[in-house]
């Protein structure tokens, strides 16, 4: 039984699925992702891009909404279109089912988590097979010595995250974690991703993400740290991220990019003889290079540490240092 009773004809539906890029196992779901108006649009425009005078005119023509101004914003930010980069006027070219599927189950959670447990894995897992196929290779690229920029590609310390946050301190937003989103992970902190300045077809140029100051961000990246999200990333924004369902964090753990990606500019220097084997590290840690023995001593493997830098300021005794890494 269909999820949703549509108004295209069974041709045209297979048509503008085909536009949209949705793969033939999630039909069903890709109707209740994209709306009636929405894949009207998607036929009307087709591959090629739109202007927006272009864009407004066809849909008022077609009586697909009474302002065509509402409908293609609202388009926008539901990444059922997108704005092409550089173009001398504002165009809008159709998305795609990956990018629609993401923001689906970052802002509309209370639609995606009403869709059964084996569906919400099924495109779990869909997902990460693409994101792998695409990044493990830059990946091994960058582990071969190849100068090739990855997003997430630096683990931060706290004092790192306060020098970006400074340079960039006006335009600062918080938005859900794609990845524990799209797992459905709502037992977890969501609100994590750090964006400091908007970009077309980002997510605070379409209109989410909740704004806060730098100094509320300073105090954010605490909390999240002080739980064990791990910061990695670069100038324009950072992740906080588990080593859980992170999408980064899994393929770099699959390829063994240990210190490789995210890159560790930082080594562990743990004074053993400070450690009052209160646990907290072995809590934190997200790779279990600290760990307690039977008789609940800690005890830290270096070859298990991927360089994250949690542990340090988690410390209550100060037994954990930072030393700099020496770079090959």
């Amino acid at each position: 039984m269909s999820l949703l009773t549509s108004k295209l004809s069974e041709e045209n539906r297979k048509k503008a699925h085909e536009l949209f890029e949705v793969p033939e196992q999630f039909d069903e779901v890709a109707d209740l992702m994209v709306r009636e108006e929405e894949w009207q649009v998607i036929l009307l425009m087709g591959k090629e891009p739109m202007t927006d005078k272009e864009l407004r005119k066809n849909i008022e023509k077609n009586h697909l909404a009474a302002s065509p101004y509402v409908l293609i914003n609202r388009m926008y930010t539901r990444a059922v279109l997108d704005k092409v980069v550089d173009a001398d006027e504002l165009t809008w070219k159709i998305g795609g089912f990956y990018h629609r599927y993401s923001y689906y189950a970052q802002f509309e959670y209370y639609e995606f988590g009403c869709l059964p447990k084996e569906l919400i894995d099924a495109l779990y897992d869909w997902q990460t097979e693409i994101y792998q196929s695409i990044f493990a290779p830059q990946v091994k690229a960058k582990m071969n010595g190849e100068d090739v920029e990855i997003h997430n590609q630096t683990y931060l310390t706290l004092e790192e995250c306060d020098k970006i946050i400074d340079a960039h301190p006006d335009d600062i937003h918080l938005l859900p974690c794609n990845c524990k989103s799209q797992k459905f992970f709502h037992d977890r902190k969501l609100n994590v991703c750090t964006h400091l300045f908007r970009h077309p077809n980002g997510e605070v140029d379409r209109g989410l993400g909740d704004p806060i100051t730098a100094e509320e961000a300073k105090k954010k990246i605490r909390e999240f740290n002080a739980s064990g999200l791990m910061q990695n990333g670069e100038d324009g924004g950072f992740c906080n991220c588990d080593g859980l369902c992170c999408f980064p964090q899994q393929m770099a753990k699959k390829v063994g990019s240990r210190l490789f990606y995210p890159k560790s500019n930082w080594k562990i220097d743990w004074h053993e003889d400070e450690c009052i084997n209160c646990g907290k590290c072995t809590r934190i840690c997200n790779f279990g290079a600290f760990y307690k023995d039977e008789n609940r001593k800690v005890h830290y493997d270096v070859d298990k540490c991927w360089g994250c830098t949690i542990c340090a300021p988690n410390c209550p005794k100060g037994a954990i240092h930072l030393l700099p890494r020496e770079q090959d």
